[in-house]
């Protein structure tokens, strides 16, 4: 346990019930803020990663998809 840990462990021990369950709900907030935070910086992090592809190969479906890749294929065998 490092030191930070054990100083906290020991303020809680001196609270009493209801402030006891106040500071655990105000930690388990940071807890969650701080991974809403970072999913959120994942999510802009992919746009921007999605954005560098200059070539959009999005597909409306699976049967555009294959239908592109065949005519890919067939381009390519065709040289």
């Amino acid at each position: 346990m490092t030191v930070m840990a054990a100083t906290v462990n020991e303020m809680l021990d001196t609270l009493e019930e209801e402030d006891y369950t106040a500071a655990v709900r105000y930690i388990e907030f940071l807890s969650v803020s701080r991974i809403n935070k970072k999913n959120m910086e994942s999510k802009q992090a992919l746009k921007e990663m999605q954005a560098l592809f200059a070539d959009d190969k999005g597909w409306d479906s699976e049967d555009a998809m294959l239908t592109d890749m065949a005519e890919f294929r067939r381009g390519r065998t065709n040289r």
